[in-house]
């Protein structure tokens, strides 16, 4: 004799995830990266990053909202807190590739300005 589950619920006991809808799945990862942006651009928070600038940060947003509409579409069926997590990990890895490309920035310019002064006293004298 065979037991029929009741609800369609699956036999071995697992819970069907809920269903996300898109719109719950772009507030989930959009509301990561607004956290991100404010805290980047907020320089009372300890981890501020505002000296990355307008432009960084704006690519910063660019890449992740990429990234998210990405994992979305190849993921139609991942909860809020699956997009969420993956929201917090493109956006901290976005984040860091842009302090080191300020880094390496900072690090050019100063070198050029040093040389820039070296050259002007050679020419100069001063």
């Amino acid at each position: 004799m065979t037991t029929k589950i009741a609800n369609n619920a699956p036999a071995n006991g697992s819970a069907r995830k809920s269903a996300t809808t898109p719109q719950q799945q772009t507030q989930a990862w959009q509301g990561v990266l607004d956290s991100a942006v404010n805290q980047m651009n907020d320089p009372e928070i300890k981890g501020s990053t505002k000296y990355l600038g307008e432009g960084r940060i704006n690519t910063v947003k660019q890449k992740v909202q990429g990234d998210m509409e990405a994992f979305i579409q190849s993921n139609p069926n991942a909860t809020a807190d699956e997009v969420k997590t993956q929201a917090e990990s493109a956006t901290k890895k976005h984040e860091t590739n842009a302090m080191f490309q300020k880094m390496r920035d900072d690090n050019f310019f100063g070198k050029l300005m040093s040389r820039r002064k070296e050259l002007l006293k050679d020419m100069w004298g001063e």
